[in-house]
């Protein structure tokens, strides 16, 4: 199969799941049998990748985030995190380096087109090749430094860290129960990239749910409306 064939069986799978956009993140709450699909598609493309000599830890990296694969959620809740990387340990550090410098390479051209395209910026052509001649400026600089710092490791103290830019990502915070009845509250970072799959299964009394609970159970079964109305057919 090709990307985009696994990206549009993926979609056809998800299309009657309950979606919820929060953030800039796509969350669909599926069942048993939508999530033994999804499974059956992650087992295809890992078989498809294995069959090319493709090693990866995750197969299924670039088409979703599949959150539980085994146990359902009866709860969840949705939010924003504070999220940072710290790396200190010189050996990690000098492990991570290279790609650091790739991600931030990457990170930095995008985020510049995007600025240019932004029409309240108004930001005209030839401004735009100043500005991309710039950035490739700093992308040689930077390179030429860390390149530098390759060479002579042992001369400097390096951190990765990305405290300073203090970014907020959108978080799930979820429960499962486990099959010796004890519950498990876990949370994990969203991804902006794919969909989020959290496999959800709720069949606690309507009039014992909390309030935050019972808003997930209404997310799950009712239609939303004007933003703040939601709505079932009896």
């Amino acid at each position: 199969m090709t990307s985009q064939q696994i990206h549009q069986e993926l979609a056809n799978i998800l299309h009657h799941s309950k979606k919820i956009d929060y953030n800039e993140i796509v969350l669909y709450l599926i069942d048993k049998p939508i999530l033994d699909q999804v499974l059956q598609l992650e087992l295809t493309v890992r078989a498809e990748n294995e069959e090319r000599g493709v090693e990866k830890k995750n197969h299924f990296y670039d088409y979703a985030k599949i959150i539980n694969p085994t146990q359902p959620a009866f709860k969840y809740t949705l939010s924003m995190k504070h999220k940072k990387k710290e790396i200190f340990d010189p050996a990690k550090v000098l492990k991570a380096l290279p790609a650091e410098y790739e991600i931030w390479k990457n990170k930095s051209r995008v985020a510049l087109e995007k600025q240019i395209k932004d029409e309240k910026n108004a930001i005209t052509d030839d401004h735009a090749v100043v500005l991309r001649e710039q950035l490739e400026k700093d992308i040689v600089l930077a390179k030429h430094n860390i390149d530098k710092v390759l060479e002579n490791y042992h001369d400097y103290d390096v951190v990765i860290s990305t405290f300073e830019e203090y970014t907020y990502y959108p978080a799930l915070y979820y429960v499962v129960e486990l099959a010796n009845g004890k519950v498990k509250p876990s949370d994990t970072h969203l991804r902006k990239d794919v969909p989020n799959l959290l496999y959800y299964h709720d069949d606690r009394p309507y009039s014992e749910l909390r309030a935050n609970d019972r808003m997930s159970r209404i997310i799950q079964e009712f239609d939303r409306f004007c933003g703040s109305v939601y709505i079932k057919r009896r």
